[in-house]
């Protein structure tokens, strides 16, 4: 879980640098693309921890728990 957080830090910091991953008016195609991305990147990086906190890691306990028994 440690890792999920210091992921979310970094990409706050790479919003905050990037002024929410907003190209200036005079920014080449490839800025831009560079930009598009990494936002996509970040909205499937929450989607996957949000798997992994909610779905996975919890069912992966309670398997765990009845394999003991």
């Amino acid at each position: 879980m440690a890792e999920h957080d210091n992921e979310g830090e970094r990409y706050r910091t790479i919003d905050g640098l990037t002024n929410h991953y907003t190209a200036p008016a005079d920014a080449c195609d490839s800025y831009r693309l560079i930009l598009k991305q990494l936002h996509d990147f970040e909205k499937a990086l929450h989607e996957h921890i949000h798997l992994e906190n909610n779905i996975i890691f919890p069912r992966a306990i309670e398997l765990e728990k009845k394999s003991v028994r």
